[in-house]
């Protein structure tokens, strides 16, 4: 089986079939992305198709990447502001943050508690959540959920990596001093549990 990267050469090569299986790795992915940014699924949907085609059409030029899926992640990121008309500006001060909404949930396969125990959990994460910034928020999102590095947030989010690792540090306070502590420690271990 092809990696990622081959994968990835065989489509700015020309193979349709390559390009078919990228499309298809990040599709969902990259909805369920654009949902922490906006329920409207057809504007999700008309960025996603939109940047596979810049891409199609753009293939030739587009240059060796160290990671398909920030630089999917990145490019989606950047169109999907735009068409929602809040693109952030560059940062140069790392505590600047823009405030567009950005919500996470518990996923369903996270149940290993009572379904009694885990609303009571939700509620408090909700509060806990309502305490962060979009920012924050979406910095959990990326490194907990979508399992990215972070150089490849930092890219993602047009941060510097110390201001990442800051971001990160007070996202995970936020969520210390909201929370009792057993939910705590339980939403901490269940945000390091493997995804694959």
């Amino acid at each position: 089986m092809a990696s990622e990267q081959e994968v990835w050469d065989e489509f700015r090569s020309g193979d349709e079939g390559a390009f078919k299986v990228v499309f298809d790795t990040y599709y969902d992915p990259l909805f369920n992305y654009g949902h922490k940014f906006s329920p409207d699924d057809h504007i999700i949907e008309d960025v996603i198709q939109d940047l596979f085609v810049k891409l199609w059409v753009g293939r030739a030029s587009i240059k060796q990447t160290g990671s398909v899926k920030n630089y999917l992640y990145k490019a989606f990121r950047r169109r999907l502001f735009r068409k929602l008309d809040y693109a952030p500006k560059i940062m140069s001060v790392p505590d600047t943050e823009q405030d567009f909404p950005f919500n996470i949930e518990l996923g369903h396969d996270q149940q290993i508690i009572s379904t009694e125990r885990i609303e009571n959990i939700r509620r408090n994460l909700t509060v806990a959540l309502d305490h962060m910034t979009s920012r924050q928020r979406e910095i959990i999102h990326l490194r907990y959920f979508e399992e990215l590095e972070f150089p490849e947030i930092a890219d993602v989010m047009q941060l510097s990596q110390k201001a990442t690792y800051k971001l990160l540090y007070r996202a995970i306070d936020t969520l210390k001093k909201n929370l009792p502590r057993f939910d705590y420690l339980l939403i901490i271990y269940l945000l390091n549990l493997p995804r694959k």
